[in-house]
């Protein structure tokens, strides 16, 4: 314990109650360091039998409850405005004198927080008790006390009973808890072996009317196939009996066409033979012209006396020969030996005509 230096006062050493040897944590406040500090000098002053009391710790504990203070066994502290104040309740030994020990502690208590702290700080002894041979014989205060650890050995039984009590009712709780939950777990299980299997039945369900689906399709799609097979025939048919139609309408059309070239010959044959005939008459009649001037020729030389009659008479001949020639060599084309043309020239002059 640490104590003013200056202070002239005996100092003894004095065994601390338990409260006060515990440690106090790392964030303690300053009250509560200055609470412990206070109980620590208070009891080492001559004189101090012990600090508080019953009634003074009930309203420590009070206080410390709605959170204005800090204090311990016999020492209270408080923070107004600023200062602390502390309140220190002793009881004093018998025979020494009640205020000078007072006295005593306010001054070491005093010098004691004004280490600690250089908040303004005020102390206030109170003198609860003198405690002397008197007091062999259990006083009222003691009785009280007794009565109070009585109460409190009492509550503390009480507490356990209530204790054993709610963790065998928690005990019998948990097993109900667990049966309830066995029997839930089952259940459910059991709902979950109906759903799965009505979820299978609806799957098969499905599945079946899947197939049917497909079949149906299929079927229908070989019957689709058979009318658009039908309708591939029929179209065929028609398109064979065009292609016919059109095959006959061409082969008449080009018989036509045959007919109208061969009469177009013939009639160019015809033409022809006119035409020879004509330079046959011609080549006649200039053949008998140059007879005619052939026999003037050599009638000339007759009027004279110098041609002979044999002369006339073989140039004469000779003439005639000319023109017979001449009336042989001219072509003469009958209607019989007109050219006949056939289909497949026919077909072969219509191809060249569509070539070109």
């Amino acid at each position: 314990m640490q104590h003013d230096p200056n202070a002239h006062t005996q100092v003894t050493e004095v065994a601390l109650p338990a409260e006060l040897t515990q440690p106090l944590p790392d964030d303690a406040s300053t009250v509560a360091i200055v609470a412990r500090t206070a109980a620590e000098t208070a009891l080492g002053v001559p004189g101090v039998h012990h600090l508080g009391g019953i009634a003074a710790r009930a309203a420590d504990q009070l206080r410390q409850q709605l959170g204005r203070s800090a204090g311990t066994a016999g020492v209270q502290v408080d923070d107004e405005d600023g200062a602390l104040g502390v309140r220190v309740s002793v009881v004093v030994s018998y025979p020494h004198p009640v205020i000078a020990v007072a006295d005593e502690v306010r001054k070491q208590v005093t010098a004691a927080t004004r280490q600690l702290s250089d908040v303004p700080t005020s102390v206030d002894v109170r003198v609860l008790d003198v405690h002397g041979p008197f007091d062999d014989e259990q006083s009222p205060l003691g009785r009280a006390a007794e009565a109070t650890g009585d109460a409190v050995k009492q509550a503390a039984t009480a507490t356990a009973d209530a204790t054993k009590r709610a963790t065998d009712a928690t005990g019998e709780a948990l097993k109900e808890a667990a049966t309830v939950t066995a029997d839930a777990t089952k259940r459910a299980a059991s709902a979950t072996a109906d759903v799965t299997k009505r979820t299978a039945e609806a799957t098969a369900d499905v599945a079946r009317q899947a197939a049917d689906a497909t079949r149906d399709a299929a079927e229908a799609t070989v019957e689709q196939a058979g009318k658009a097979a039908d309708a591939t025939a029929d179209a065929t048919r028609r398109a064979a009996d065009v292609t016919a139609d059109a095959t006959k309408r061409a082969v008449d059309s080009a018989a036509e066409t045959t007919g109208n070239v061969r009469d177009a010959a013939a009639e160019a044959l015809v033409r022809s033979s006119e035409l020879a005939a004509d330079a046959a008459d011609s080549a006649k009649d200039a053949a008998a012209g140059a007879r005619d001037a052939v026999v003037d020729t050599v009638s000339e030389p007759a009027a004279t006396g110098s041609a002979a009659p044999a002369d006339r008479a073989a140039a004469a001949e000779s003439a005639d020969a000319a023109a017979q020639a001449a009336a042989d060599d001219a072509p003469v084309v009958s209607d019989a030996e007109a050219p006949v043309v056939s289909d497949t020239d026919a077909q072969a002059g219509r191809h060249r005509q569509d070539r070109s």
